[in-house]
């Protein structure tokens, strides 16, 4: 079972909550659901069973998954897809002489400066205690998909006995993308997992991803 996403996401002076998880390999199904005022709003399932049943099961890919729906859900939520009067019109709530024709440019010149983005893990090796596993990043942006070039991204290994610590840090090329290689401790068995964040144009987005445990060895 990966570890899950939490977003608290604005809307019309409401606060809408966003979670998404996996439901593990015995029910593989990724759920988001959206909370405000403590209730569920809304709920959105996908299956990764096709990816269970085929060969070379990959983590990263569910992750993929994930991170996908998620962002998905939140881009519902600021659409005002689970606002109980519906979804408010283009240019609700703005006052201005200007004509429709400016208002639509100046929402376009703001909007890629301000988009918020949105960190992926392309591929990769596995990720398990005491290897050296490369890891492949993009930075997009949320809702245009552009490349984010010069993002500067974090990675760090966070373990339930240790406080975190860096495994590595540099910047994505002009393809918003990098490569980092990760040098991963014995662990001698705690809980620990990789959280990559990326910092650019302004904002902020994380993803994480658990660590493997290494195999017992069997005595004789």
């Amino acid at each position: 079972m990966l570890t899950g996403f939490n977003t608290d996401v604005e809307y019309d002076d409401r606060v809408f909550h966003v979670q998404t998880e996996d439901k593990g390999l015995v029910n593989p199904m990724v759920e988001s659901l959206v909370y405000t005022g403590g209730e569920i709003v809304g709920s959105r399932r996908g299956s990764y069973a096709d990816l269970v049943n085929a060969n070379g099961f990959s983590e990263v890919e569910v992750q993929r998954r994930m991170e996908g729906q998620h962002q998905a859900v939140i881009r519902e939520v600021l659409s005002g897809r689970f606002d109980p009067e519906g979804p408010k019109p283009f240019g609700y709530n703005i006052i201005t002489n200007r004509s429709l024709d400016e208002v639509v440019a100046d929402y376009l010149s703001k909007s890629v400066g301000d988009e918020r983005i949105r960190l992926e893990i392309e591929d990769g090796e596995p990720l398990e205690e005491g290897t050296k596993p490369m890891i492949k990043l993009r930075v997009l942006g949320d809702e245009s998909e552009r490349p984010i070039a010069g993002a500067r991204i974090t990675v760090k290994l966070i373990t339930s006995r240790e406080r975190p610590a860096e495994l590595f840090s540099g910047s994505t090329g002009s393809d918003g993308r990098l490569a980092a290689t990760l040098d991963i401790p014995d662990l001698s068995g705690a809980n620990a997992a990789v959280l990559c964040q990326a910092e650019g144009v302004g904002h902020n987005a994380e993803i994480k991803q658990l660590i493997r445990k290494r195999p017992a060895s069997s005595g004789l």
